[in-house]
Order: C-alpha cells, then sequence, then structure tokens
C-alpha cells in the first residue's frame, strides 16, 4: 500500500473548494504518483471524474474515482473476436489503483441490444449491468470466473471493478497449438476437455442460481497464466431463455475439437481431406448457431470418438435430439471424458 497517497487521497471536495493551496497540493501529489506508477512525463492535464455517465469522453491519463479510491485510466480494453484483430470496447478501461497500483478493468454502463438466431428461434440479446453485477456477487471467491465488484459513481452508475487476469484467451490457446490434426486430437485435446468440463460446471452453478452466462464465446474464457485454471470473464448480456448458454457451450466444444474454426469453405478448399470427405458434406453437418462452421466434426476426423461426436450432433441444424438443460451436458460431457479421456 502506497501510504502517502492513500492518506491524503480523498479529500472532501467542499473543502478542496474553500482551501486552494490544498487543491495545488492535492494535484502535485496525484502528478506524482502517477509519474511513480506509469513513468509518464506529461500528466499534469489529469481530470478527477465522479461521474462515468458520458464514457465516450474519458482518456488516457483521467482519474475515476469510485467509492472512496481512486482509478488511473491507462486506455481502453480490446477484444479479439475470430481473428480480426483488436476491437477496442470504448466503455471498458484498462486502470490501476492508485492506491496498490494493482490493475483493474473498469467497466461502465453502455446499453446495447441485438437479435441472434440459432436456427429458426429469434433471440434477444441485451447488456444488463445489474446482472453482471448479482454474477459478480455469487462468484465471490470462484476462481473458475473473474472476480470484482460493483460500486455506485455520483450518478448511480453501476461501475464495475474487474481484477485484471493475467492470461491467454482460449480463443487464442487454440489457435497456437501448431500440430497435425490427429496429434493435437491425442496429445492435447484430453486435457483441453478435462478443463473444458470446469467451464461447463460453472455455467450450470449459474442456472442454478437462477441466472446465465449469456455471452459465452471463446475469447470469454481466460487462461490463468499463474493458475493454468480456465476463467470465464464478461457477464454483463442477458437473454431471457437459458438455453443461449447450452447451444453457445456448443460453439466452445465444437472449437475445441476441430482445433480452430472449421467452416465449410475452409474444408472445400482444403486438399488435407479426401474428395470423398468434401463432397460428404451436407447443410444438416453444419451448427444451428453458425450454419458455416462444420458441426459434425466426425466426417472430418474419423478419429474422434462416438460419444464425443454425439455431443457435437446434438448442435447441428437439425439434430435427432438437442440439449435444453445444461445438466443433461453435463452428464454426457463426463461420461465421456470418463470413456474416452479418462486421465485428461
Amino acid at each position: 500500500m502506497h501510504d502517502s497517497y492513500s492518506r491524503h487521497a480523498h479529500i472532501p471536495p467542499c473543502f478542496i473548494r474553500a482551501f486552494g493551496q490544498i487543491v495545488k497540493s492535492d494535484r502535485e501529489r496525484i502528478e506524482a504518483r502517477i509519474k511513480e506508477l506509469t513513468g509518464w512525463s506529461n500528466v499534469s492535464h489529469f481530470r478527477i471524474l465522479t461521474d462515468t455517465s458520458d464514457w465516450s469522453r474519458i482518456q488516457r491519463g483521467d482519474i475515476i474515482r469510485l467509492g472512496g479510491c481512486d482509478f488511473l485510466v491507462k486506455g481502453n480494453q480490446h477484444e479479439t473476436r475470430f481473428g480480426i484483430g483488436d476491437q477496442p470496447k470504448y466503455w471498458v478501461f484498462n486502470a490501476l489503483n492508485m492506491e496498490t497500483g494493482e490493475q483493474k478493468i473498469i467497466k461502465t454502463v453502455f446499453h446495447e441490444d441485438f437479435y441472434v438466431h440459432i436456427g429458426v428461434f429469434k433471440i434477444h440479446c441485451y447488456r444488463s449491468v445489474e446482472k453482471e453485477s448479482y454474477v459478480l456477487n455469487i462468484v465471490r471467491g470462484d476462481d473458475r470466473f473473474m472476480q470484482g465488484y460493483t460500486e455506485m459513481d455520483e450518478k448511480e452508475n453501476r461501475v464495475r471493478v474487474i481484477d485484471f487476469i493475467r492470461g491467454k484467451s482460449f480463443f487464442n490457446f487454440i489457435c497456437e497449438i501448431e500440430k497435425p490434426h490427429e496429434q493435437y486430437y491425442y496429445e492435447d485435446l484430453p486435457g483441453i476437455l478435462h478443463n473444458l468440463m470446469g467451464c461447463i460446471e460453472a455455467i450450470g452453478f449459474l442456472h442454478r442460481h437462477g441466472t446465465c452466462h449469456g455471452d459465452v464465446r471463446n475469447d470469454h474464457i481466460i487462461i490463468d497464466s499463474e493458475t493454468g485454471r480456465y476463467r470465464w470473464i464478461d457477464f454483463d448480456l442477458n437473454q431471457h431463455v437459458s438455453d443461449f448458454d447450452v447451444w453457445s457451450i456448443g460453439n466452445i466444444i465444437s472449437y475445441a475439437v476441430a482445433k480452430g474454426i472449421a467452416s465449410f469453405q475452409q474444408v472445400m478448399h482444403k486438399t488435407d481431406f479426401p474428395a470423398e470427405v468434401r463432397n460428404s458434406l451436407i447443410p444438416e453437418d453444419g451448427s444451428a448457431f453458425f450454419e458455416y462452421r462444420v458441426m459434425n466434426l466426425k466426417k472430418l476426423y474419423p478419429y474422434i470418438s462416438d460419444r464425443l461426436s454425439n455431443i457435437l450432433l446434438h448442435f447441428t441444424i437439425k439434430p435427432k435430439v438437442f440439449y435444453t438443460d445444461m445438466n443433461d451436458l453435463i452428464d454426457d460431457f463426463k461420461e465421456m471424458l470418463a470413456t474416452d479421456f479418462p486421465t485428461g
């Protein structure tokens, strides 16, 4: 803890306005702390913000003051989607706790809603800060999830303060494995599937508590570099359809088994697959979530176990049977691991 900062960090605004000299000394102290934390040379133009309503105006070098704690904004958080490079999230900020120096993620209030399609179903998705705040409360201390808390700013905006997880996204982790698929299947996939079991059970935990993840994606699992633990992040997306998480988990499993995204287009243009394999593919082999992706992966990789293939077939466009409950998926996944990949 940095005592020289914490001892005087939060002088009441009315006191500061009444005594100009204190304002000056407060700014000098903050400038010194910013330089100490960052090594930046020009830090004299910072602003102390207690209202995050207009997050588009928050800039690098600003200080967000929440619940008696100051956070120095270093920039916007970015995420990678489907290999399209880093996409900025303008309402989410990388920051430093100015007292402890710890890296944090500050999520301000952002309203968004849209529709997605799963087969013939049209599902309304929307962002809910209340839901993410609830999830953060119920998963406190559970290292299968990101950790954080919610603090109100002066305008009663629910700002989430998230612990930064050092690690690699599941999306990037799989992409970077440079092995032929069959070698990957036998050497790497067993351990990956066992780790994913923890992720799937974690989603089941949320469902038992009457909520959901809402945005299950390959880049929303971070593999903690310190512990190797697979950890879920980002809980603010919501739907009124609990099956959305279940169908989304199918995308995660498919991505792991295929060692990436196996699209119809890629398969048709790769000489790795014999002509009879390419010609055997039909639209019904595609994913109900993303129709351009092959979900019936056993056609591409015949050494995939029958039980694992059967799980994947639940997520095709016209499945003979599909999962409507996370518990059913968990039971099938556990049985598949125990039978086909017992050691992990």
